[in-house]
């Protein structure tokens, strides 16, 4: 029995999407300090409220990032502000003893990201292929003595498009990398309120 050329076409196509999806890992830059644990526990809680703006730039302008995406920054912001142990409470608006105004943009060369991508992928991965995106928090933050400062943080995670990868992208898939990134940035963002007091 002779398999149909269509077949034998879908099977490799199929196939190549298959090897794509696999063999990417993605790897945090880490040009921030690891922040973990919580405060002293005799440390005073204050509220926290929050904004949070995003976008992106990788062709050279800034295209504005969408609600779900600020959504998603707002996670990781949580999650950093809850792990710190200093706060009795963190929400999405204005009126807390402490307040951000936040924004993260990526940014970098997305053509560069593409073009290399393009090569990995004609190769089917034999080639590598590397593109990154780099994040900048700015935030503005009032402290509940009334006292205000403002920070800029910069941290960034690199995807590597290469066959060997396929045996490092289960435990460095871009869904469980990029998130801690950005958790990391938020707490090292509670840190920098922490060492200049605006958290007393």
């Amino acid at each position: 029995m002779q398999i149909p050329l269509r077949l034998i076409r879908l099977l490799i196509s199929a196939s190549a999407v298959s090897l794509l999806a696999t063999s990417c890992a993605t790897f945090p830059k880490n040009q921030l300090p690891k922040v973990s644990g919580g405060a002293p526990t005799a440390a005073r809680k204050v509220s926290l409220t929050y904004s949070i703006t995003s976008g992106s730039d990788l062709t050279g302008s800034r295209k504005e990032g969408s609600a779900q995406q600020n959504a998603i920054y707002g996670k990781s912001l949580v999650a950093a502000a809850e792990k710190s142990g200093r706060f009795s409470s963190v929400k999405n608006g204005k009126g807390g003893a402490v307040h951000v105004d936040v924004d993260m943009l990526n940014h970098g060369n997305g053509a560069a990201a593409a073009a290399s991508g393009f090569i990995s992928g004609f190769t089917f991965t034999i080639i590598p292929g590397v593109g990154t995106d780099q994040y900048k928090l700015t935030a503005n933050a009032r402290g509940s003595s009334g006292k205000s400062r403002r920070y800029v943080l910069e941290d960034g995670a690199t995807i590597v498009i290469w066959l060997p990868m396929i045996f490092a992208m289960p435990t460095n898939h871009p869904a469980d990398v990029v998130p801690k990134v950005h958790e990391n940035m938020f707490a090292n963002l509670v840190a920098e309120m922490e060492k200049d007091g605006l958290l007393k």
